[in-house]
């Protein structure tokens, strides 16, 4: 067995027999790297978490991209129509990054019930409608039956079933204006089947579900008009590359948009998670190599008359250093298994029981979701190790310096 192996493994038993000065920063050092490694795994969790709840739940409710007119690209409403037909769908199906796609229309509106009235906008969609995706939203009640032509069943929030004091059974009246020169609006009466709760405030507080046939018959579309067509990937990572494809394929009137695109201000907001955990990496493993690297110069200094023996019979100063890195590299595991052991407590305990809640006005989750790739999981742990090991061997070129006359004549 390697000498270096044996004096290091030496070293490290006598400071934990002993409650000298060296043995109580060691212990200071691995809480340093425990707390270290299980704040940045916990930060990336987290942050992945709520970028992946947050992306899905707009995905939910708009696609990963949207096809429409130009004129409906800064809009939140079906603006202009625009037909579709065999060509379109032939465009779609042949692309193998699509999982699926749903014609939609938006039209803006006045919901009613008793004496209350709320804004809405009414999304009409019809069969195609991808419900897998919003299934786990609804609460209460069902899906509007859409096999029936016009049907007059909605699905809305829990927000506005609350404003409106409405309940499922419940018929309430819609109101709504083809353009600005009409001036009595058209009344239409529906019936709430299912309340839906995203704890998307920003979807929550206006859409309602139902029949893409109410849209066209307000707008006096025909039955091949519709006001996009939402579309969602198997990969979100390709909706660049898909976007340029589709609109390169499709009739010049037509523009493809990302969802990136259409809500900036949201992914943006995402993006700064990133930065964050960014940081909390460089803050984390600064602390843990500076509190090891003290530790080392301790331990060197403490070690000093060793080391000037070692020097005496031949030693070379790489192989003395490597005793000290020894001890270090086993201050860096016990600390990252103990910071793992940290963090993946609180990973799967959020993941199960969410203990941690949220306010979904700022966050649009009610809890802390968290995720964590097992290869990123893997590269934090080992870029950490490699990395504490490469600049720990700064410290320990100190003992180049150390003579060994001087040191054994003291002791």
């Amino acid at each position: 067995m390697d000498i270096t192996y044996l004096l290091a493994n030496r070293i490290r038993q006598t400071n934990i027999s002993k409650s000298n000065v060296s043995a109580r920063i060691i212990k200071i050092a691995t809480l340093a790297v425990t707390i270290g490694i299980a704040t940045i795994i916990i930060a990336v969790a987290t942050g992945r978490g709520l970028q992946k709840a947050i992306s899905q739940k707009t995905a939910a409710f708009n696609g990963h991209l949207t096809i429409s007119t130009f004129e409906n690209n800064t809009s939140q409403l079906s603006v202009n129509s625009f037909k579709i037909n065999k060509d379109h769908f032939s465009i779609l199906n042949e692309l193998n990054s699509i999982e699926n796609y749903q014609k939609v229309a938006y039209k803006a509106g006045l919901l009613k019930f008793d004496n209350s009235y709320e804004g809405i906008v009414f999304k009409g969609v019809d069969q195609s409608f991808y419900y897998p995706v919003f299934s786990e939203f609804i609460t209460e009640g069902r899906f509007p039956n859409l096999s029936e032509n016009n049907s007059n069943e909605i699905i809305l929030s829990r927000l506005l079933s609350k404003r409106l004091n409405i309940n499922i059974g419940d018929e309430t009246i819609g109101y709504f204006k083809r353009d600005n020169s009409q001036l009595i609006p058209n009344q239409r009466k529906y019936k709430v089947v299912g309340i839906y709760e995203s704890d998307f405030s920003d979807f929550d507080e206006i859409y309602v579900l139902g029949s893409l046939t109410q849209v066209r018959t307000l707008n006096g579309w025909s039955n091949d008009e519709v006001g996009a067509i939402e579309v969602f990937l198997k990969n979100y990572d390709e909706d660049l590359a898909t976007a340029n494809q589709l609109y390169k394929s499709l009739p010049p009137n037509i523009n493809v948009m990302t969802l990136k695109n259409r809500f900036k201000n949201i992914f943006q907001w995402i993006d700064l998670f990133d930065l964050n955990i960014i940081i909390i990496l460089i803050i984390m493993l600064f602390v843990g190599v500076i509190n090891i690297a003290t530790a080392l110069l301790i331990l060197i200094f403490e070690r000093a008359s060793m080391i000037g023996l070692l020097k005496t019979i031949g030693a070379i100063d790489f192989q003395i250093q490597k005793i000290f890195l020894w001890n270090g590299f086993q201050i860096i595991i016990k600390g990252v298994l103990l910071g793992n052991i940290l963090a993946l407590s609180f990973y799967f305990s959020q993941k199960y029981w969410k203990w941690i809640r949220l306010d979904p006005r700022t966050y649009y989750v009610n809890s802390a979701p968290v995720e964590l790739n097992p290869f990123e999981w893997f590269y934090i742990n080992f870029g950490i190790i490699l990395t504490c090991l490469l600049l720990l061997w700064l410290p320990t070129k100190i003992i180049s310096n150390i003579s060994p006359s001087q040191n054994i004549r003291k002791h």
